[in-house]
């Protein structure tokens, strides 16, 4: 589902200020279009494999909704309140991982300077880098995504690896 500054989602509203997301309820990908343009204009993350990356980290989301993973993170965020954000941040870079396995997976598609359009727009939507960008100093313990660096190593490594298996974000250092 496309969105622009508002909509509505089996999880409640879609507003522009949450971008891109998924919703487990309706198992819905709800993208915000204006998103696109900030991502091109305001973080110099441009290309058609830049906007294919996000799309992919949401069907990132979905996998691990399936797989059973989004819940047991909950349920493990519930028993450890301390541990919440962190496990949560897990399970983004585990997204952005599986939406790199899918372009390893589809690499007759990819054109030259692809990979790199990806692998710029997971740096400029990482967490220290759009804290820095709204004059904040980067606090790990606020972070919701992933540091730009981490958000690039998962990414590449589903890029290189093509395997999810290799996406074990919980058990590996990262």
């Amino acid at each position: 589902m496309f969105y622009s500054q508002q909509g509505s989602s089996g999880c409640g509203a879609a507003q522009s200020a949450m971008g891109p997301f998924y919703c487990p309820s309706d198992n819905g990908i709800y993208l915000d279009t204006d998103f696109y343009r900030e991502l091109e204009q305001r973080f110099g993350a441009k290309g058609d494999f830049a906007r294919d990356y996000v799309i992919a980290h949401e069907y990132g989301h979905h996998i691990q909704n399936v797989l059973g993973l989004s819940e047991k993170v909950q349920r493990a965020s519930r028993s450890n309140p301390s541990q919440a954000n962190a496990l949560s941040v897990r399970l983004e870079l585990q997204a952005d991982c599986y939406a790199g396995v899918w372009a390893a997976k589809n690499r007759d598609r990819i054109e030259p300077g692809d990979l790199e359009e990806g692998l710029t727009a997971a740096h400029q939507i990482g967490d220290d880098t759009l804290m820095k960008a709204a004059g904040q100093r980067p606090v790990e313990d606020a972070f919701t995504h992933g540091s730009s660096a981490q958000r690039m190593q998962w990414l590449r490594k589903g890029l290189e690896t093509g395997d999810e298996d290799q996406c074990d974000t919980f058990g590996q250092a990262g």
